[in-house]
């Protein structure tokens, strides 16, 4: 009797198996990529961000009830988690969903300046799904999902330097400017700086100001005359570089005219 019944749950067993064979291997979703923009980058807290959206289309005869999935990017070579949000496609159907990449500065310099200098950069996405089917929870993969080049839309905009305050002070001369930052990728402004008076320069400084992304920020200077002040017209030279270590220099070169109090 009780080998009548073993053999019983195993022929119950094989029937079921042979009839939802793809109820348990159901295939990827093919994915297209819809939009890869940069959100910002930004040196101070070590990281880059990007918008990334997907369109999934479920090529199974069953709807496919996806799960959050953790997948690797892999952007220039360099590897990257990111998260794929749950999602529900029915048989035959597509629907589009939205994430974020995340790429630290160190480990993503080279694929960044890649995207900054303007240049195609290989976009990868690979790993494991997880779908619910019934009580159980299936995976699919590991598995390419994504293979292509992306190119990002950045035109690198000059910063605004307003001359706030120029005054003596003993002797020296306080030098106040506040710089405004268009771009979204912060930088650190720094290079040499130096004060005309009547043309004559009569102080020179060294400049270093962080900027985050579409962030203000104003420095303050106090440089020492290497002679007295003349007479004549007011004027600051500023020889610098917006500067991300590997992914950005860029000159940033301008002359403001003030009024010495």
């Amino acid at each position: 009797m009780k080998r009548y019944a073993r053999w019983l749950l195993f022929g119950l067993a094989l029937l079921l198996s042979a009839c939802v064979p793809q109820a348990v291997r159901p295939q990827p979703p093919q994915v297209e990529l819809l939009q890869f923009s940069l959100v910002s980058i930004d040196p101070f807290s070590g990281r880059g961000e990007f918008d990334v959206r997907l369109r999934l289309t479920n090529t199974n005869s069953f709807t496919l009830p996806l799960l959050d999935s953790t997948l690797t990017a892999e952007l220039g070579g360099s590897q990257f988690r990111l998260t794929l949000p749950a999602l529900e496609i029915p048989a035959g159907a597509s629907r589009e969903a939205q994430t974020h990449l995340v790429v630290p500065l160190v480990e993503g310099t080279r694929a960044l300046a890649s995207l900054v200098g303007g240049q195609s950069t290989r976009f990868r996405l690979l790993g494991e799904l997880r779908v619910q089917l019934g009580p159980a929870v299936v995976p699919i993969g590991p598995v390419t999902l994504l293979d292509r080049e992306v190119r990002i839309q950045f035109t690198f905009r000059l910063p605004t330097i307003r001359l706030v305050e120029i005054r003596l002070d003993g002797l020296a001369v306080r030098l106040v400017l506040e710089v405004e930052n268009p771009n979204p990728i912060g930088f650190t402004l720094e290079g040499p700086l130096r004060l005309l008076i009547g043309g004559r320069s009569v102080a020179e400084s060294a400049f270093n100001l962080g900027l985050g992304p579409n962030g203000r920020n104003r420095g303050e200077l106090r440089l020492g005359l290497s002679g007295l002040p003349g007479l004549g017209g007011v004027s600051v030279d500023l020889g610098l570089t917006a500067r991300i270590p590997g992914i950005l220099d860029r000159p940033v070169v301008q002359v403001l005219q003030g009024v010495l109090r």
